[in-house]
């Protein structure tokens, strides 16, 4: 039996989380089994079940997928360039606006959190991921414009909020304007 390289064994499984994408938003999280992911893949309950077992697999890749490759990213560039707090919320905010995952995915996996013990670890550690990589950004950018740096993960924090704020926005009230979002921020902060 011929050996199935890696590069195919993954783009297996980016045609199962674009199927769970497509479920989600048709459907919706709560709702959503395994069948109904095999049917929208098209690939066979053998194939799926050889890359995934539970639903619950798939949502954590697809979480560390989208979080952990931008927070990744940011941590690089962040050392090249500090970004203030601002310009890091709306670098990562018009990214996720380009991701795959739509607002409304992550807001439903955010509800299943409150709920389910085992999407909840997911969220926990994506979010401590994210919060993460927005503290070395906002520790650099503190160093590098002479302020301390103690304030960074109240800082990360709030950077988190606000992202957190916007997407559940996005997804229930549709697209949003960013910049004008984010030029607000500076109303809730007194000079």
């Amino acid at each position: 039996m011929p050996k199935v390289s890696d590069a195919y064994r993954q783009a297996k499984r980016d045609e199962i989380v674009a199927a769970v994408f497509r479920v989600i938003a048709r459907r919706g999280l709560r709702t959503m089994t395994m069948a109904d992911i095999i049917d929208e893949s098209g690939l066979s309950a053998g194939s799926v079940y050889s890359h995934f077992t539970t639903k619950h697999e798939i949502i954590g890749l697809v979480a560390a997928r989208a979080i952990g490759e931008r927070a990744e990213q940011l941590r690089a560039e962040s050392q090249e360039r500090p970004r203030s707090p601002r310009e890091t919320v709306h670098w990562w905010l018009s990214g996720l606006e380009n991701d795959p995952l739509p607002y409304g995915a992550a807001l439903q996996i955010w509800g299943e959190a409150a709920s389910d013990p085992d999407i909840r670890s997911i969220v926990e550690a994506r979010m401590t991921a994210i919060e993460d990589a927005f503290a070395v950004a906002a520790e650099r950018w503190l160093v590098a414009s002479g302020n301390d740096p103690a304030p960074a993960r109240d800082t990360a924090r709030a950077m988190l909020t606000f992202c957190q704020g916007y997407i559940v926005r996005a997804a229930v009230l549709g697209q949003q304007d960013l910049t004008s979002s984010i030029t607000a921020i500076e109303l809730l902060t007194p000079s």
